[in-house]
C-alpha cells in the first residue's frame, strides 16, 4: 500500500491558488470542477473568473483575462506535449460551450499548466514553434497560440512570495515547514484559514516523516501543528505510514521466502532427474535398483 496514492492534490492546489491570489479575493470567482459538454465530462481543472478591467497583483495571475483555466499535475504525474494539448483542448471545449464560437479568435481565456518539476523537453519542443519567455523564476509564458498560455514550475517559484503553491511537494524541509506554519498563524480570515488547512493536510501527508518528527519533538511548533491538523488526524496518518512500512517489509520478506522456495524446488527437481538417470543406467546394466 502506498500512502501517496491517497493524497488529494487537486483540492489542495485549488486552496493554494485562492491563498496566492487573496489580495484580489473580491475580484475573482473559483470553479474547482467543471463539467464539459452536456454529457457529464467531469475534469479536475480549476477555472478562475476575473472581473473586467481588474489587474491581478500576484505575478502568477498578472496576465489573467476573464476566464482562466488551470491544469495541475501532482509531483509524480508526467507532463509532455500530450498533456499540453489536452489542457488546450479543455479551453477549446470551455469556449465552445459558452457560445459565440465565431468570435473564438477574440478570446477571453488563458491556460496555465502547473507542475513541481520543470518539463524541460516540453518547453524545448514549444520553443521550436512558439515564443517561450521566462517572465520570472518558474513562470514560462507561451505566445503565438490560440490562447495566452503559461507553464508554472512550482519548484522554481520564489518560496517567500508563493508560500502556498510551493508547499505542495514531497520534499518539504524543516525550515519551510516552520515558515508555512508561521504564514498560517498570520491568517485571520476564516476562508483563508480553511484553505490553509487543506494545503497543510496534503503537505503533512506527503511529508509524513518530517511532520512526525516535528510533533514528537514537542516544541512550540508542535502545538501549532496539533492545533492545525488535530492530534487524532496526525496519529492516524502516522499509524498509516508505519503500517505501510511494515507491510512493505513483510512483502519483501515473503518475496525473499518465495525465491528461496523456488530455488529449493529447482534443486529437488535436479536431484530427481539425477536419480532417474542413475536408475536408468542401472537398468541398462541389468542391475535392479
Amino acid at each position: 500500500m502506498e500512502i501517496d496514492n491517497t493524497i488529494q492534490w487537486h483540492p489542495a492546489f485549488c486552496s493554494a491558488m485562492e491563498l496566492e491570489l487573496r489580495e484580489n479575493k473580491k475580484d475573482l470567482i473559483y470553479e474547482r470542477e467543471h463539467n464539459l459538454s452536456k454529457m457529464p465530462l467531469k475534469i479536475d481543472f480549476l477555472v478562475i473568473k476575473k472581473k473586467p478591467h481588474v489587474i491581478i497583483k500576484n505575478e502568477i495571475g498578472d496576465f489573467f483575462l476573464g476566464n482562466n483555466i488551470f491544469e495541475y499535475k501532482s509531483p509524480n504525474d508526467d507532463v509532455n506535449m500530450g498533456t499540453f494539448y489536452k489542457a488546450l483542448s479543455y479551453a477549446c471545449l470551455y469556449k465552445a460551450e459558452a457560445g459565440n464560437i465565431e468570435e473564438i479568435i477574440d478570446t477571453d481565456i488563458t491556460v496555465s499548466l502547473v507542475r513541481e518539476q520543470k518539463p524541460v523537453k516540453l518547453l524545448k519542443q514549444l520553443g521550436e514553434k512558439y515564443t517561450v519567455t521566462e517572465k520570472t523564476n518558474g513562470i514560462y509564458r507561451i505566445d503565438g497560440m490560440l490562447f495566452p498560455m503559461q507553464i508554472l514550475v512550482t519548484k522554481e517559484l520564489n518560496e517567500e512570495i508563493h508560500v502556498w503553491v510551493t508547499s505542495l511537494t514531497r520534499t518539504m524541509s524543516r525550515e519551510r515547514a516552520h515558515k508555512l506554519l508561521y504564514n498560517y498563524s498570520e491568517l485571520k480570515d476564516y476562508e483563508d484559514k480553511r484553505n490553509a488547512n487543506s494545503v497543510m493536510n496534503v503537505t503533512s501527508q506527503a511529508n509524513i516523516e518530517l511532520f512526525k518528527k516535528l510533533i514528537q519533538e514537542g516544541d512550540h511548533m508542535c502545538e501549532e501543528l496539533k492545533e492545525l491538523l488535530a492530534p487524532e488526524i496526525v496519529e492516524f496518518k502516522i499509524r498509516i505510514a508505519e503500517q505501510s512500512a511494515q507491510l512493505a517489509d513483510k512483502d519483501a520478506k515473503l518475496a525473499d521466502n518465495a525465491a528461496k522456495l523456488a530455488d529449493n524446488a529447482a534443486k529437488l527437481a535436479d536431484s530427481a532427474a539425477e536419480i532417474a538417470k542413475l536408475k536408468k543406467m542401472l537398468a541398462d546394466a541389468g542391475i535392479e535398483a
